[in-house]
């Protein structure tokens, strides 16, 4: 008994160094201090370098930052919360470098999935490495999707927690999904949350059927019960995260919505507190475009990228007569992508091993279980279809809860991605452990090369014409325009080398797919005709399913993608301009960066106007739209834009001071009264800010008839800057109203004059203003949202209780399997 223990013990600890030895393999630069560079991640650390350096300067956290935008909570940024659980994700990465760390996470939990299946061990090898290395993730890891691959990673071990409780093991089930989902959540990214959360929905419908067929309703409850109860717990130390997330949500564009009237010709098509329809299916997958699972480069793969170097292409720069090494260097960077999304990274690929042996599962696995796992893949597909399925995918963005705040429903692709190994296996693992009836067996194996293999020859005969390789709107045309100007006859010749060429990049894919799944079959054939015994066929899958996978996702996420510690820091490096403007004694001042608006390394030096975020507040993309992108120079007036960033006639990067910016805070002397949104954002077109201010009939009660008045003596002046909390004197011989160059964020700002706490109304749309009386007065206000400091109160306590739950779940199990041990010696 013993030594069975330890043998099975020594066969995890073989798994794991196949894992770590597979992922430093792949991120082989990670061995010479080489990091990723990713653009997702480069913006994360534009856009929270004023919060990290605010913390490390002064011990405080900072929940709000004025670095872009004008000012926003930094829930969605960079917030410390007292969330323990966060060390158990520390501990199953084993402190990995990045990306190491992504590929042992993702392998590592889908192996647990299928030991827990209890499938044969180079079964659970092979469907690790599947998972961890489909194209997906290494997409999302060079664009720096981190806390989407996080989330993903732990989806495994979710539906083995799910799947134990439903096979009888309530609370050992009930713990791994409560840890599981609690680190999903944890991770930040729900819209891959939601999808799981879909999938689990299929489960219990699926399992509810069985259990009435079987009349096993008490033990269905008890499951579905124990899950819910602990699914419940598994929230709780996200509260933090999840209270001020959904707060912050209803100011911004993604929960929020215009409270303007659309201008004519554009309409929104918002659905009530969530996107525009347009805006959130943008990247939707296209129908044909789902077969890039077969041949990833169907649609060319990623937007731009090198074409073969002896292709069609080459040989049309050549014979144009462009030099060679210009040619060389040209076909480095063409446009591929001629799908119907704004972009992509590449076409998502599962494997042609593991597609083979999926189908092949459809035919021989009885199990119910199919029946959610079939239901689900559908789900995940059709809702990746998006915009291009729109008489359901729109019902769906309407009507299903939460729904309409994410984006981007290609996706939804995660669901099978998760599920087409996963079941691959299944049939994997019957095919070898009980393949009795061994006729019918190779009858099925047949029909599975009959089906995969089909697919990849049909896709074959497709690129010799079948297929257009060209888009209405493919960018090929303005990307050669600018080489050929006017002359149709050159572009044209440009057009179809392309398209030529990218009809040879798919009959590459689609032979090498085939070439996979030939070699499946025949590994199938082998067992089956007993001709190799099941150990080495394994072995040899594994391997094949190692090669196909890494070879793909290396297009993704290559050597190019890593750069030495010392280029990665000169991303950040100040440029002239910005050393020059930050030699401005001033704490608190405003820069327009007009040489990249929509960035995030503005935000990196500089407190910006502009900025990177996808959950900016919705009143301030009114303020863009409507005043910012028009130049009203009074807007950037109130908003302290001390100084401006532009590129001047010789092309270098110049700046001006802006002598109009109001300054952190100022008295003005006169309202102009808004009935309505509209009203008030017209009102700013010609507003003379330093002397007056739009006010909302909404905030009329709160002035309560309040007339401002100031002197040429008044002031209000910033005496001390903060992140949370700004401190002014002011000095006014009547009671007046002060704007305050600062968003209006109702949620969590306090306002205290002389220790009394006072009310802060909006005023110019999205500014602060508050009415302070005759004289002198000390000024604070504050961010103390109670979402962020009882909601982490809330994280901390239940985050202990879960770790502690999880010691005794590990020692409950240790106990069990000594008296099961024990009654098996007896």
């Amino acid at each position: 008994m013993q030594q069975n223990w330890q043998k099975g013990l020594l066969k995890h600890v073989y798994a794991i160094l196949i894992f770590l030895g597979l992922a430093f393999l792949f991120c082989s630069p990670v061995l010479n201090d080489m990091e990723l560079r990713q653009t997702d991640n480069v913006s994360w650390k534009g856009m929270s370098q004023e919060a990290r350096a605010y913390h490390d300067s002064t011990g405080i956290q900072p929940i709000w930052t004025n670095a872009m935008f004008g000012g926003m909570p930094t829930y969605q940024i960079y917030m410390a919360q007292d969330n323990y659980t966060y060390n158990l994700h520390t501990i199953l990465t084993l402190g990995l470098p990045k990306p190491v760390n992504f590929y042992f996470l993702a392998m590592i939990g889908f192996y647990f999935l299928l030991c827990v299946m209890h499938f044969r061990w180079w079964v659970a090898v092979l469907g690790a490495i599947a998972f961890g290395f489909g194209s997906y993730n290494a997409m999302i890891i060079a664009a720096g999707h981190d806390t989407k691959m996080f989330t993903i990673a732990y989806m495994a071990p979710l539906l083995a927690g799910i799947l134990l409780a439903y096979r009888g093991k309530y609370f050992i089930g009930g713990i791994i999904t409560c840890i599981t989902l609690c680190l999903m959540i944890t991770s930040g990214h729900y819209q891959m949350v939601y999808y799981m959360l879909l999938v689990c929905l299929c489960i219990g419908v699926a399992y509810l059927v069985h259990a009435i067929r079987n009349k096993e309703l008490p033990r269905f409850a008890k499951a579905t019960g124990t899950l819910v109860a602990f699914g419940i717990l598994s929230v709780l130390p996200s509260t933090v995260t999840l209270w001020t997330t959904t707060e912050f949500a209803q100011y911004t564009m993604r929960g929020g919505h215009s409270e303007l009237t659309p201008e004519a010709g554009t309409e929104s098509d918002k659905t009530k507190g969530g996107l525009d329809k347009s805006y959130a299916f943008n990247w939707s997958e296209g129908i044909l475009e789902t077969l890039t699972i077969v041949a990833p480069n169907l649609y060319g793969g990623p937007s731009t990228g090198p074409l073969p170097g002896n292709g069609e292409m080459h040989k049309q720069l050549l014979n144009m007569g462009v030099p060679q090494a210009q040619a060389d260097q040209l076909v480095q960077q063409m446009p591929r992508y001629w799908g119907s999304q704004p972009m992509t990274d590449g076409g998502v690929y599962w494997g042609a091993i593991i597609l083979f042996f999926f189908v092949l599962a459809l035919f021989t696995v009885k199990d119910f279980n199919r029946g959610w796992i079939i239901a689900a893949c559908v789900i995940g597909v059709v809702l990746a279809w998006g915009s291009n399925l729109s008489f359901i995918n729109y019902f769906l963005f309407d009507h299903l809860p939460y729904y309409n705040k994410f984006r981007a429903p290609a996706q939804a692709l995660v669901i099978p991605q998760l599920l087409v190994p996963f079941f691959a296996c299944w049939g994997l693992n019957q095919l070898i452990t009980d393949a009795q009836d061994k006729a019918l067996a190779m009858k099925n194996l047949k029909k599975a090369l009959y089906v995969t293999g089909g697919l990849a020859l049909l896709l074959v005969i497709a690129s010799f014409g079948m297929l257009s390789f060209t888009h209405k709107d493919d960018f090929a045309y303005q990307f050669f325009s600018q080489f050929v100007g006017g002359n149709q006859e050159m572009l044209d010749q440009l057009v179809n080398a392309l398209k030529s060429d990218r009809a040879s990049l798919l009959r590459v894919d689609a032979f090498r797919s085939l070439f996979f799944i030939v070699a499946a079959f025949a590994l199938g054939w082998a067992w089956l005709k007993g001709k190799l015994a099941a150990t080495p066929v394994l072995a040899i899958l594994a391997g094949l399913v190692a090669l196909d996978q890494i070879w793909i996702s290396n297009r993704y996420l290559g050597k190019e993608h890593y750069v030495t510690p010392t280029e990665y820091s000169a991303i950040f490096a100040p440029s002239p301009v910005d050393v020059e403007i930050r030699k401005d004694p001033d704490p608190y001042y405003r820069v327009l960066n007009t040489t990249r608006f929509e960035d995030a390394i503005s935000s990196y030096h500089h407190k910006s106007v502009g900025g990177y975020s996808p959950v900016k507040l919705a009143r301030y993309q009114d303020l863009i739209q409507h005043q910012l992108s028009k130049g009203n120079q009074g807007v950037l007036n109130m908003l302290n834009t001390k100084y401006i960033i532009f590129q001047n006639q010789q092309g270098q990067l110049s700046y001006q001071q802006n002598p109009g910016a109001l300054g952190n805070a100022w008295f003005v002397d006169s309202l102009v009264w808004a009935k309505n949104a509209d009203d008030e954002m017209k009102a700013l077109d010609s507003l003379p800010f330093e002397h007056a201010a739009v006010v909302d009939e909404r905030f009329r009660a709160a002035l309560n008839g309040f007339t401002p008045g100031r002197d040429s003596s008044s002031q209000i002046r910033l005496t001390r800057y903060g992140l949370n909390e700004l401190q002014y004197k002011s000095n006014n011989s009547r009671a007046g109203l002060a704007v305050f160059s600062d968003i209006y964020y109702p949620a969590g700002w306090k306002l205290f004059i002389d220790g009394q706490e006072a009310e802060i109304i909006r005023a110019n749309y999205l500014l602060r203003a508050a009415k302070i009386p005759a004289g002198q007065h000390d000024i604070v206000m504050k961010f103390e949202p109670r979402s962020y400091y009882l909601g982490n109160k809330i994280t901390g306590i239940s985050s202990i209780g879960m770790l502690v739950l999880l010691a005794l779940a590990i020692a409950f199990e240790i106990m069990r399997q000594r008296k099961a041990n024990a009654a098996k010696a007896q």
